[in-house]
């Protein structure tokens, strides 16, 4: 480790630590890549539910989970919609969704026209606390919602058993958790259906876009409908031109065609980026964990973390502190900026905290699961959540996320935050 004790602090205007110009950015693109794309444009066909390069991803991405269907659409939030409906979720009903995610999480149920009820959060894993589930349930409840944040898969087993005992769905929200493993089986095939999303900052990348998946026929069947408006897509008639004959109400959720070769292609070095994600990751927990006041994630035996983001947790009382503590995480997030580090906050505020879920402005969102226009949030509806986001901050951006670094760049991030906590308080000052 370099002997950074008697350096200045960038931020105090000493050097950086780390150099300008030393992180790779996300996504990585290769020749295969581009050549895909021009292939696309080269062949003619740009859209369509049966295009060879949508087909051909939808093909690969239910053998790479497990599943038996899956669906290509244009969004992850589209995705998670259609697996909203596939589930049952109907308008009225409830579905039980984590405090922390993002808020596409919500907005998928609120598209529905069903009722998202917020749940607190496992303050080591910042999943969904299973043990704060039950007491969420009502007569409306339809499903539960378990998000794999930040790569980790929730606990699908309680939660699961928790379904079987209220006879609800689960919707898998995968979204950031592409290739994670939980039991030894990917993540997408533990609940009802599960939904991906190929945005460009994610480990799959497809531009934009996302994938639905379930072994259940029918539930593929409604989530083609809704993608597709209402239509069958393999239904043809004489000639093989399509019947445009839609069974009920649907959206155009297609997948572009240019958007699916790109994924392809990323998916065969999906792999690659994830195995390098767990190495930079142990780098950074082993580093870390010896500095008073930093507690690096936590990742259970029995599941896998393919690190689309590292969330890591400052012990602020540790280390002398008195809250508030967003104020202190912010000056601590500009100081590792200044060094060089990739550093942030990603979301500030529980979901429900948003003002579209306090003012009640979405319909059907009931005034009960509401609370009143505050200008302040009260963090007592969700202290485990608003605790995490003022006491924790992520390290790995998502232009500069830690699947793309090499080693040598995550041993210099541990020297920086050495460097840092080495001059916590100079730090921290202004």
């Amino acid at each position: 480790m370099v002997a950074t004790a008697h350096s200045s602090l960038a931020i105090r205007g000493g050097p950086p630590l780390i150099p300008v110009n030393t992180h790779r950015a996300w996504p990585q693109l290769e020749d295969s890549d581009r050549d895909a794309v021009l292939a696309v444009l080269d062949r003619g066909v740009l859209c369509g539910a049966r295009a060879p390069q949508v087909v051909g991803l939808q093909k690969e991405w239910a053998r790479y989970c497990g599943a038996r269907y899956c669906l290509a659409t244009n969004s992850g939030t589209a995705a998670l919609h259609c697996a909203v409906a596939a589930a049952g979720v109907r308008p009225g009903d409830e579905v039980i969704v984590p405090a922390l995610t993002f808020i596409a999480s919500a907005f998928a149920i609120a598209h529905q026209g069903a009722i998202p009820v917020f749940c607190d959060i496992d303050p080591r894993t910042y999943n969904i606390d299973p043990d704060a589930i039950e007491s969420l349930v009502t007569g409306a409840t339809k499903a539960i919602m378990p998000v794999h944040l930040h790569g980790l898969p929730a606990d699908m087993e309680q939660i699961s058993a928790i379904a079987r005992r209220h006879r609800l769905v689960v919707i898998e929200d995968a979204a950031q958790a592409h290739g994670a493993q939980y039991h030894g089986r990917r993540v997408g095939v533990h609940g009802h259906c599960a939904a991906f999303s190929l945005n460009a900052t994610k480990m799959l990348v497809g531009g934009e876009g996302g994938l639905f998946v379930t072994d259940d026929e029918e539930a593929h069947r409604v989530a083609c409908r809704l993608a597709l408006f209402g239509e069958d897509a393999r239904r043809v008639g004489g000639g093989g031109s399509s019947l445009y004959e839609s069974h009920g109400l649907g959206w155009n959720y297609r997948c572009p065609e240019l958007a699916a070769a790109l994924a392809r292609t990323q998916l065969a070095r999906l792999d690659d980026a994830i195995a390098r994600a767990f190495e930079n990751a142990t780098i950074l927990s082993s580093g870390l964990a010896s500095i008073k006041g930093l507690q690096p994630p936590l990742v259970p035996e029995d599941r896998t973390c393919t690190w689309h983001k590292y969330r890591l947790a400052v012990d602020w009382a540790a280390l002398g502190f008195d809250p508030p503590y967003s104020g202190l995480r912010d000056k601590l997030i500009r100081a590792l900026l200044a060094e060089g580090v990739s550093a942030g906050a990603w979301q500030d505020i529980p979901v429900p905290a948003n003002p579209a879920f306090r003012r009640g402005a979405l319909e059907p969102w009931r005034a009960e699961h509401c609370c009143e226009e505050h200008e302040s949030w009260d963090s007592g509806r969700y202290p485990v959540t608003s605790s995490v986001l003022e006491q924790s901050l992520i390290v790995g951006l998502e232009r500069t996320p830690i699947c793309a670094q090499n080693a040598e760049l995550m041993h210099r991030y541990v020297d920086a935050f050495v460097k840092v906590f080495d001059h916590l308080e100079a730090a921290l000052l202004g």
